[in-house]
């Protein structure tokens, strides 16, 4: 029996073990299914987002990244686990054994997470079946109406596909009950129509209709401002979209929307994983399941992946040491509202045995999303123990150094919180889709201390202009040194212009 062959054998039992260590921790998981496959089909999962998708050049450029790591830097993709039911995880082929079995238990606390986080309550379960009939589909597009035609829409749809309905929580798990009913209640669905937003095409008034309602009623539409662009330019663009470019519309908005949770998970998911595949490895290692070799090599790799990193923020890191902070303190009952009132230093050395810590990760790992998480739990221990200071670095010859230049535990926290708002994606809301009564498209960035890159904005303006065909414009701030100022960029579809609207004033 080859090597491979015994690895194989040991990870279908220590599967089985974890199986029934995760039980008694109490995780509540779907059924998991692992696949080992080699690091080139792992590297295009990592890239394409999913096992099956769409055609796009972006892929192709995020795997050319992404192989160029994992050959030249040593970036070893450990795992990919989806949010499905039953849950699919992924593991490379070249991992050794030890590693297998850590990616193993990591991902049961991913599908323990991705079953009962609210974030990820409505989300499609079945998205690797959508995605790989969509891919069928557009694949059809580019023979029928060209390559060039199809890639113009979709680089277009991408720009905005962040910018989608910003609603907390997602309104149902029933991937159907946003699709528009027909008008005849005998007529047939359209063949795709799980995917289709067609509120606008099948059961409301036309755009024109609405605008003469709304003049009318001297409402504007929105009526309120939309944060959901993508959706509202499927709804109302005077462009007037065929059926096979809403559905390509479509596919992109529903995995937009399926990945969202992850988007605002990130630290969370990965802190919870990393805390539950620390204590189901030492388990196992305690049941013999490995080697005090095997554990030692497994220590070695953890540690890599819990480093502190002086360049960038490690969500495996500030997750983890998160959840274990929130266990410590609720076990010794530094929780309440007289606790949190104290102001003295001795408070965090107290300790009635309250016992409540198991409990309490449980209740957050349900609730919260990132930006909630960390304003409510990250404080000074935490700052410390992952290391999160602020360093600036200098050229030395041949070599950069890092210095810390900032160690304020609540300076840190307000930047790191204030980098998770709103998934550390821009506010951008409709402001008016009748702009000038020319149904120009009119867009407002709300600002929130953080500017918009310019070329970038331009560049996204044109691919709306793409999707709308009349002249979009976007409000923004601008700032020079201490003065803030509002400035308007407008795109017909030939230029640009950039229109100072005057000192910004938070409202």
């Amino acid at each position: 029996m080859s090597r491979e062959q015994d690895d194989m054998k040991r990870l279908v039992r220590a599967d089985a073990h974890i199986q029934k260590i995760v039980a008694e921790f109490g995780l509540d998981c779907f059924p998991q299914e692992f696949d080992v496959i080699p690091a080139q089909k792992m590297l295009e999962i990592m890239s394409y987002n999913l096992p099956v998708n769409y055609s796009h050049w972006s892929f192709g450029r995020d795997y050319e990244k992404q192989r160029t790591q994992y050959e030249y830097s040593g970036g070893i993709p450990y795992e990919v686990v989806l949010n499905s039911n039953p849950s699919r995880a992924f593991l490379m082929r070249t991992n050794p054994y030890p590693i297998q079995v850590l990616v193993m238990a990591h991902v049961y606390g991913h599908n323990d997470f991705m079953k009962n986080n609210i974030y990820f309550g409505g989300t499609r379960r079945d998205m690797l079946t959508s995605a790989s009939e969509a891919a069928g589909r557009l694949r059809k597009y580019e023979e029928d109406y060209g390559i060039d035609e199809v890639e113009r829409l979709i680089d277009a749809a991408q720009a905005i596909q962040l910018h989608i309905d910003s609603d907390l929580f997602p309104k149902s798990s029933d991937p159907d009950a946003d699709a528009p009913k027909p008008r005849n209640p005998n007529a047939k669905p359209a063949p795709f129509s799980d995917m289709f937003d067609f509120e606008a095409k099948l059961n409301a008034k036309s755009f024109e209709e609405k605008r003469e309602d709304a003049r009318k009623a001297k409402k504007k539409i929105p009526a309120e401002p939309d944060a959901d662009v993508m959706g509202f330019i499927m709804r109302h663009s005077p462009r007037g979209f065929e059926e096979w470019e809403l559905d390509i519309l479509s596919v992109i908005r529903e995995q937009s929307k399926y990945f969202s949770p992850q988007r605002k998970t990130k630290v969370m998911n990965e802190g919870w994983a990393s805390f539950w595949h620390m204590r189901i490895m030492s388990r196992l290692f305690q049941d013999g399941f490995l080697t005090p070799e095997e554990h030692g090599f497994y220590n070695l790799y953890n540690a890599r992946v819990l480093a502190s990193n002086p360049i960038g923020l490690n969500p495996y890191l500030l997750g983890v040491k998160a959840f274990q902070n929130i266990e410590k303190r609720y076990d010794a009952g530094q929780f309440g509202p007289e606790w949190e009132r104290s102001e003295s230093p001795d408070k965090w050395n107290l300790d009635v045995k309250a016992g409540k810590g198991l409990e309490k990760i449980f209740e957050v790992r349900r609730t919260h999303m990132d930006w909630f998480f960390l304003d409510e739990f990250l404080n000074r221990q935490i700052v410390e123990d992952a290391e999160l200071y602020i360093y600036g670095s200098k050229q030395q010859g041949n070599v950069e150094e890092f210095t810390v230049e900032e160690t304020n535990w609540r300076t840190i926290k307000d930047l790191v919180v204030r980098s998770f708002a709103h998934s550390g994606i821009p506010l951008i809301k409709v402001n008016d889709g009748d702009y000038g009564g020319k149904r120009e498209l009119y867009l407002r960035h709300h600002y929130d201390g953080l500017t918009l890159e310019e070329e970038y904005a331009r560049q996204t303006l044109r691919h709306v202009y793409t999707l709308w065909d009349r002249p979009v414009h976007l409000e923004t701030v601008e700032v020079e040194g201490n003065s803030e100022t509002r400035i308007q960029l407008t795109y017909d579809g030939k230029g640009f212009s950039k229109i100072n609207l005057g000192s910004f004033v938070q409202e």
